[in-house]
């Protein structure tokens, strides 16, 4: 999967990531992070070196559905692809919060 483009998980944020060496539980995981610009067009954002419980890998993604400008680090998605980007958003896990009913206002009669 060197090389390739991925939706990850990153510290509880979702990205588009292109993995720059094996994913490996013993060793750091290179990524360069690319932030979403407009519609379907990301830019490069940033390269990194993340410890293998730090990302986590949701989807990778068809090279056929990426169009890749390497000269600028620009990525240009399918809609499909964004589509599926806002699904997994909006499946993302977050700590549930108990909820309890609002406290009852009993009054005690003696």
């Amino acid at each position: 999967m060197v090389g390739r483009f991925a939706f990850a998980q990153i510290h509880g944020d979702i990205h588009l990531v292109q993995v720059e060496s094996p994913i490996s539980p013993l060793s750091a995981v290179d990524l360069k992070v690319f932030r979403h610009e407009f519609v379907t067009i990301f830019r490069f954002l940033e390269s990194k070196s993340l410890h293998p419980s730090d990302v986590s890998i949701l989807e990778s993604i068809d090279e056929s559905l990426i169009h890749y400008e390497e000269e600028n680090d620009t990525v240009f998605l399918a809609r499909d692809v964004m589509d599926r980007l806002r699904k997994l958003s909006s499946r993302r896990v977050f700590p549930r919060i108990q909820r309890y009913p609002p406290m009852m206002n009993i009054s005690r009669r003696r």
